[in-house]
């Protein structure tokens, strides 16, 4: 039997609450699923469910304040994450489970050029020396649909449009070539057109690389289309999991309808 890619058990967080200086509320509540390698699984659920909160937990990327249930595992390869110090976890982020984050101006840094920050995470974890790192920056620029990449490797993230710019936020991910790519809501800012051409160009490069997806949003039509797998959250916790034909097609929770 194949091992699976990732195993997550009893995971619970709980959150400070701002309204109550004395209390908290928690947020998940003994989640547990796993994911074969390769495999594409859609995160939905209404607002306040919990999937930002899990995919933030994934990559130990939770606020201040949060606390995770004691008990709870993240299994990625057999190695717990959540059993890691700051530093090993700094060194599995990005290279073993990468993010793609909803907003890229807050996710791509305005004082770095793209091509300095496409070419760090391969510097910072030791995948290539400068000279490769920019060359496979500037391949990958051109893989995601952006032409000159030389010219767009000099600029800056506000000077792209949005649909560019999350376009060079999965290539600074997928560069890395992850085994695990965690998308949280990456196109609700877009269109329909460009999110179609964003969520094409992230299946292409995830087929090609045999990364692993776990996607948030709130669309069951976009997961449901895209994805090999739907878990439902409703109120932190798992009201349903299964395949997207079984759960889009007939789903046995209101949270998934």
């Amino acid at each position: 039997m194949t091992t699976p890619l990732l195993v997550v058990r009893s995971l619970g967080v709980t959150l400070a609450d701002a309204a109550d200086a004395a209390g908290s509320r928690a947020v998940l509540h003994e989640v547990a699923f796993t994911m074969a390698r390769g495999e594409s699984l859609g995160v939905v659920g209404s607002s306040g469910a919990g999937k930002s909160t899990l995919g933030a937990a994934l990559l130990r990327l939770l606020p201040e304040g949060a606390r995770v249930a004691a008990g709870a595992t993240v299994q990625l390869d057999g190695e717990d994450l959540l059993t890691l110090d700051a530093r090993a976890m700094r060194a599995r982020r990005g290279r073993r489970i990468g993010m793609v984050f909803q907003e890229p101006l807050q996710a791509l840094d305005p004082a770095m050029t793209i091509g300095e920050q496409l070419t760090e995470g391969l510097l910072a974890h030791g995948i290539a020396e400068a000279a490769e790192a920019r060359e496979r920056a500037l391949a990958m620029i051109s893989r995601v649909g952006i032409g000159d990449a030389a010219r767009a490797a000099a600029r800056y993230p506000h000077e792209f449009s949005g649909g560019m710019r999350q376009r060079l936020l999965i290539a600074a991910a997928v560069l890395l070539e992850p085994a695990l790519l965690v998308a949280d809501e990456p196109t609700t800012a877009l269109d329909a057109t460009i999110q179609a051409q964003v969520l094409d160009l992230l299946d292409t490069l995830r087929a090609a690389s045999g990364t692993s997806l776990l996607l948030i949003s709130h669309d069951l039509d976009v997961v449901s289309e895209r994805c090999d797998r739907i878990l439902v959250l409703d109120e932190g916790r798992v009201a349903e999991i299964g395949s997207a034909a079984q759960v889009a097609g007939a789903p046995a929770s209101e949270a998934g309808r």
